[in-house]
Order: structure tokens, then sequence, then C-alpha cells
């Protein structure tokens, strides 16, 4: 029995003697609380956020799974040339020593005018490049990232595998999938919303509603940063030609040339992967 069903328990028991009872935690009206945000009964339509991939064949629907294992597979190589392990090192050294000395300040230590702000100011620069570092994709999220599109019915679109099953199938604990979906989802890749059922606690002062999985479904072009979609829709074009199949759309996507210099530098990197393993095969 784990910490929190002991406490449960405890809650119940102290609820009981008192005359408390716990009502429904969620209704299709919204009128009373849900246990999480985007949690709906598995019958809630907004449970079901699925729709085929491409147009619901097989053919269209390897490919959009291999160009989104690819572009992640690239985005993985580029975000730690970005923030390489001795540079990420050094940074969390000088955040150490940064925030030590304006501890010292804060304690009633002498300071030069202007030092404990310009200590601060550095300070933000530095939080904000280590968020970044560790938002890094790791190896274990493509290899959860292939294991969960192995499930995907690409007819319907429907994905929603268990935690314990994608994690058999990647060969790892259920804690590095629950990480690795939340690095995926922040980079774009993936989004869900949460499956839930009725518990047997009615009129019990303990959860109304249990989560069964979680329902993924794809939000590339609202989620994605632009230089990683704009590589993903040039990997797709390039698989469903193959297929002699390009929807305009992707197409208009992956040939429009970017603006910005830097994107345009940013989706080179992207490419120069796929580019000398092309080269090395031929």
């Amino acid at each position: 029995m784990t910490v929190r069903s002991v406490r449960q328990i405890l809650k119940g028991v102290s609820a009981s003697l008192q005359g408390k009872t716990r009502g429904p935690d969620h209704d299709p009206e919204g009128k009373r609380r849900t246990p999480h945000r985007d949690s709906y009964d598995v019958d809630d339509a907004r449970a079901k956020p699925w729709r085929p991939i491409g147009d619901g064949s097989v053919g269209q629907g390897i490919a959009h799974r291999e160009a989104l294992i690819q572009t992640a597979k690239e985005l993985f190589q580029l975000l730690w040339r970005e923030y390489p392990l001795a540079e990420v090192r050094e940074a969390r050294q000088r955040h150490a020593a940064l925030s030590a000395e304006l501890d010292q300040y804060v304690a009633g230590g002498e300071a030069a005018p202007g030092r404990p702000a310009l200590l601060r100011q550095e300070l933000g620069k530095v939080s904000g490049y280590l968020r970044a570092a560790d938002g890094r994709l790791r190896r274990i999220d493509i290899t959860v990232l292939e294991a969960l599109l192995q499930t995907i019915d690409f007819a319907t679109g429907r994905l929603f595998p268990a935690i314990e099953t994608i994690a058999d199938r990647a060969g790892c604990h259920r804690n590095s999938v629950i990480a690795a979906l939340q690095r995926l989802r922040d980079h774009g890749f993936i989004a869900w919303v949460r499956r839930t059922v009725k518990t047997a606690n009615e009129g019990e002062f303990a959860p109304q509603r249990e989560q069964t999985s979680n329902a993924y479904y794809f939000e590339h072009r609202a989620k994605m940063a632009g230089r990683v979609f704009q590589r993903y829709c040039q990997l797709l074009v390039m698989k469903l030609r193959r297929l002699g199949s390009v929807p305009k759309a992707i197409a208009g996507r992956a040939t429009r040339e970017p603006q910005d210099p830097a994107l345009r530098q940013a989706l080179a990197a992207l490419g120069a992967g796929v580019a000398l393993r092309e080269s090395a095969s031929t």
C-alpha cells in the first residue's frame, strides 16, 4: 500500500466520522469540478480527439509516422549541439556562484551600488538558459515516441495506450515514460486529453472518477516551433512523393522559404543529418 493510499483511507475515515460526503467529480454540463484539467469521460466526444492520419491509408500513415520520428531525432541532435553538456555544467556552476553571492547581500553583507540588481539580471539569463537546456529531448524520448506510435490506428487516428503498455514496448520504467511524454508535448510532437471512468466510491469521501489512459492526438502546426514544423513538412513531402500523393497544403508549407535568416540556418542544421545519411548511402 502506498503512502497516498494510506492518506486516502485516513481522509475517508475522518470524513465518515464527521458525516461528510463527496459528490461526483464531473458531469457532462461541467457544473461540478473535474479531477484534472482536460479530463473527460471515455464516452465524451472530447475524450476522442483523434482523426485519420493522412488519408487513413497504411502508406500515408507510415509516412507521417516516419517523418515525425525522424524530425524528433534531428531535433534531439540539434538541441544537444545548441546546449552542449560542458556549457550546461558551466552554467550550473555560474548559477550557484551568483546565487551564493546574492544570498550574502540579502543577509546584510556590503555590496557595491547596483551589484545586487546586476546579479539578479545575470541569474535570470542563466536560469533561462538552464530551463531551455533541461527541456532538451533525450534518447529515451525517441524510444517512447516510437513505442507510442506503434499502437496508432491510421484509419481513425485512435491512440490511447496505457502508460504501462508504452513502458513495456519502450523497455523502461513508467516514470521515464511520463517524463518523456511531457518533453514530447512541450516540443509539439504529441498532445493528449485524459480519459476517465466512474469509480465505485459514490457517496464516499474519495475520488469519484479515475483515469484510464490518455487519448493522444497531434497539433503540430499549433504546438511545434516554426523551424521544427517546417522541417517535419519537408520530410513528410519527401515520403509522400514516393507514394505519388502530396497534399497541396503540406507541399506549400514545406517549400516556402522562411524570411528569417536565423530560421533558415536552423532548418539547414535540422536537415544536415539527412543530407549526410543520403550522401553516405549513394
